[in-house]
């Protein structure tokens, strides 16, 4: 008996096990997929950001596959509070670029209040919680978008001067950073959605918008107390205007009167 219970076992697929994770403002998922439109330097171009869970509790990581994503490789981790990014590519530079392996910037801090700042060292900039926003963007209309707005610190400028007396750092490069020293990044965030907006580009001078286009596929994900089979079926995203419309269904009053058979 034992025996043929350790072949039925070997026999088995793995149930693979996928959690949810991220913030209220900032959702990861599974096999989600958001789609976005970039303009800028004249130019339209659209890219696709499709999220896969690869472990972790405390802290849940999901890897971004990309199409033409313009960030390089991303990925994001996220302790149900705070969600921060990991990038191959970064702005701004407080340290060598040949040293870091990757960049890591919170882009969303959900126990922060409004006004508040954090700091984040290796890009070398602070984010102030600048409040709530109504934002149209190609997807709809997402009214209490938590706003961010991302800047470069003060020391950034001496960096990239010092790096580049030093050699590290090429004239291309050089230049291109001495170009955006200044750049602020400005995200707006909706609930249940995720990243709606993004505009980079000198105070007043906006350079580069992403917006999303739609949410492809919402993903799946449970609590870490529940176990998912990965062959389930993502919830269906429903149209933004039904969840505007929609009102509670009445429910039925139950009747205490005795039935009878008849």
């Amino acid at each position: 008996m034992l025996l043929s219970l350790f072949f039925i076992s070997c026999g088995e697929t793995p149930t693979r096990v996928v959690f949810r994770g991220g913030t209220e403002y900032m959702p990861l998922l599974d096999s989600r997929v958001l789609r976005y439109r970039q303009k800028g330097n004249g130019e339209t171009s659209e890219y696709t950001l499709t999220l896969k869970y690869i472990g972790g509790r405390a802290w849940k990581v999901y890897t971004v596959k990309d199409e033409n994503i313009p960030y390089g490789e991303l990925e994001f981790s996220s302790n149900g509070t705070i969600v921060e990014a990991a990038t191959q590519m970064s702005l701004t530079s407080l340290e060598s670029r040949n040293t870091v392996g990757a960049f890591n910037q919170v882009w969303v801090d959900e126990g922060a209040d409004v006004d508040s700042v954090w700091y984040d060292e290796q890009t070398g900039t602070e984010t102030v919680v600048a409040g709530f926003e109504r934002v149209t963007v190609p997807a709809g209309t997402f009214d209490e978008c938590l706003k961010t707005v991302t800047t470069p610190l003060p020391e950034i400028a001496d960096s990239i001067e010092a790096r580049y007396q030093r050699g590290d750092s090429n004239e291309q490069l050089y230049l291109k950073e001495k170009e955006v020293v200044d750049w602020q990044t400005v995200r707006w965030f909706a609930a249940g959605v995720g990243l709606v907006k993004e505009q980079v580009g000198p105070l007043g001078d906006i350079k580069i918008v992403r917006e999303l286009i739609a949410v492809e596929a919402e993903g799946a994900g449970l609590v870490d107390s529940t176990q998912l089979k990965s062959n389930i079926e993502a919830p269906k995203i429903r149209p933004k205007q039904s969840l505007e419309s929609e009102e509670d269904s009445p429910e039925e009053t139950p009747t205490d009167e005795p039935q009878t058979n008849e």
